[in-house]
């Protein structure tokens, strides 16, 4: 699934300039907005969208909050430390709005759900509406100030002049999962899949508009079309949109295995811009948590899946998701969670202690003193399999020292382009021409468990 407890928490507030003819500097503050957002992929998708809505309706986006008139934060719950984030920009906001009354502030995503909202109103008098994860179209029509009516579905792409490398394609929303410790059915909703045709016309507009690389996002991504008719698979998806004219790679996350099937598998190794990368999410290296956490597979069926992988695509990059101090997770768990990423071999490893969130199984459990686990084990277990997985991606990426690999690179950091490998392993390397976009051949210098650095031997492809 598509979680804080899945991926890196993302925290972000970035412009993004849709249409060029928009004048930034002359457009009052009644024409601006500004969006916040803390969370995962979906969350990152859904505020792209919202901020190209505004922008075709006639806002401009604004870099401080304080010079906007429209004020949205797109907000994470599925761990403490994201809602406190939130929290404190609130405060921000607040002193804001006390100054500027006339100011209109929106609450949205997986912090709002229909349970919360009476009581968020009498504890964030600032906020002036709450709306539900991915209601893009309800939040457009809450702003004050329109100039234009939206004629057709707007495009997630910054400035049509310079598109972004890559762009995240939400094929699937909300979950019918029951994993103990995850509130995102909650507040999300059941599975809802978009159509097949719906995807393939939207991804083609992104790459006749210049995107390179186009990531299926789903909650549970390998689920995607089982509740349309004829139950198409993310496979025939796939299939479907990868000979799209212009697509240089294709990407889908993130996974589980109860969804993983061998078609799926097949698919990836036989489709060149299929990369090869699979994020599949272990969350536990022991049964009995696995069972406490609800999540369908055993660590057999696991091993059996990675097997298949690696069996199917030897060179994938294999990464995984893993969450420490579960209600119920003894020392032994642990240990047999860290002997399970020692013997598969993770490239990457997303590791998240437990948050009790409001509402779950999990958040029940953790009330029970004989299942608890202390805030000082979780973070003691947290930094063994850190240290354990360091060790490991050490390793891992000193073998591609002298090899040349292919790389999309994406944008200029600090004087270099950056990249990343089919693999999606992130690519630092210097060449006096502005490679965004390309595809380039980079001979490996440097390594180390984070990243590559390295030298582009030619022109790019």
């Amino acid at each position: 699934m598509v979680r804080m407890t899945e991926i890196h928490l993302i925290e972000q507030h970035q412009v993004r300039t849709v249409f060029p003819s928009i004048d930034r500097n002359h457009t009052p503050r009644s024409q601006r907005y500004f969006v916040w957002t803390v969370g995962c992929q979906m969350n990152v998708s859904d505020s792209e969208r919202l901020e190209a809505a505004l922008q075709a309706v006639g806002y401009s986006p604004s870099n401080r909050p304080e010079d906007a008139s429209f004020i949205v934060l797109n907000s994470c719950s599925v761990r403490a430390s994201a809602e406190e984030r939130i929290f404190g920009k609130l405060g921000q906001i607040q002193y804001i709005k006390q100054r500027q009354p006339d100011t209109t502030v929106v609450l949205w995503g997986c912090m709002v759900g229909p349970e919360n909202q009476s009581l968020f109103q009498a504890q964030l008098p600032m906020v002036d509406h709450f709306v539900s994860p991915s209601a893009v179209d309800q939040i457009v029509a809450l702003a004050p100030n329109p100039v234009y009516q939206i004629e057709e579905p707007v495009l997630p792409v910054r400035d049509w002049q310079h598109p972004p490398v890559s762009v995240f394609v939400p094929i699937q929303y909300g979950c019918n999962m029951t994993c103990s410790y995850c509130v995102i059915p909650l507040r999300r909703g059941r599975e809802r899949s978009r159509p097949m045709a719906e995807i393939a016309t939207e991804v083609q507009k992104l790459v006749d508009h210049g995107v390179k690389e186009i990531v299926l996002l789903g909650q549970i991504v390998d689920s995607w079309g089982h509740d349309l008719p004829g139950r198409p698979t993310l496979a025939q998806l796939l299939r479907h949109i990868h000979d799209t004219p212009g697509l240089l790679r294709l990407r889908f996350l993130t996974s589980h295995p109860a969804w993983m099937t061998d078609e799926l598998i097949h698919t990836v190794a036989q489709l060149p811009r299929c990369q090869p990368e699979i994020n599949l999410p272990v969350q536990a290296g022991h049964d009995t948590v696995l069972q406490y956490m609800r999540r369908g597979y055993t660590v057999a069926r696991y091993r059996e899946l990675v097997h298949k992988i690696r069996t199917a695509i030897p060179h994938i990059a294999l990464t995984t998701d893993i969450i420490v101090g579960h209600p119920g997770e003894t020392r032994e768990h642990v240990a047999q969670t860290l002997a399970l990423v020692e013997e598969i071999r993770f490239d990457k490893i997303h590791i998240a202690m437990f948050s009790a969130r409001p509402g779950t199984r999990a958040a029940a459990q953790e009330d029970d003193p004989t299942l608890a686990v202390a805030e000082a084990e979780k973070h003691y277990r947290r930094r063994q399999l850190e240290q354990v997985q360091e060790r490991i991606a050490t390793d891992i990426n000193a073998r591609l020292l002298g090899q040349t690999v292919d790389v999309l690179v994406e944008t200029e950091s600090r004087g270099k382009w950056r990249g990343r490998t089919g693999g999606n392993k992130l690519v630092f390397f210097t060449y006096p021409i502005d490679q965004t976009g390309r595809v380039v051949p980079v001979r490996i210098s440097h390594t180390s468990p984070w990243s590559l650095q390295g030298v582009c031997l030619d022109q790019a492809r």
